[in-house]
């Protein structure tokens, strides 16, 4: 292992005991063999670890924890968009745990989204189409168009028939 590797994990996770024990065996064979490393760890101990060790626990004083949380929950208020605004609108309406309630209210908005998207857009009733044929014949008719009165019937024909007549 070279020194470099050793002594940026000397800093980090060896003084603070995070290493997997074969990593940690690693480092204190690499320390045996090399002096330059050892002095590094000296230095790390007397300079980093040493004089935290007496620190103990800091709690913030009740004013500045609730400063704290207010701007953490401002910044989460101000990083959600409008789509989590709104789920947060509906789930504080239901008692129900809030992830369980998020989660219920993409799947429904999901699904509402597919059921729309499946929905069907030409409308295939023969009557539909028939009044809708002639809305445009009259509209085209009454802006002038006299070349759709000289057309012939035979589109309609297929129509006639369904209708039985």
């Amino acid at each position: 292992m070279e020194c470099k590797k050793v002594q940026d994990r000397l800093m980090a996770e060896y003084a603070d005991k995070e290493l997997e024990p074969e990593q940690n065996a690693a480092i204190e064979q690499h320390l045996a063999a090399c002096p330059d490393c050892r002095n590094f760890l000296e230095t790390v101990q007397v300079c980093a670890v040493t004089p935290f060790k007496g620190a103990g626990e800091m709690k913030p004083d009740s004013v500045v924890w609730q400063r704290i949380q207010e701007k953490i929950e401002a910044e989460r208020e101000h990083s959600e968009g409008g789509f989590w605004k709104l789920v947060n609108v509906f789930v504080s309406r239901f008692p129900l745990p809030v992830p369980l309630m998020r989660v219920a209210f993409v799947s429904a908005l999901i699904l509402g989204v597919v059921i729309f998207a499946k929905w069907p857009t030409n409308y295939s009733d023969p009557v539909y189409g028939y009044l809708s044929e002639q809305m445009t014949f009259m509209g085209e008719l009454a802006s002038g168009d006299s070349d759709l009165a000289n057309g012939d019937l035979k589109d309609y024909d297929a129509f006639f028939e369904v209708m039985g007549a």
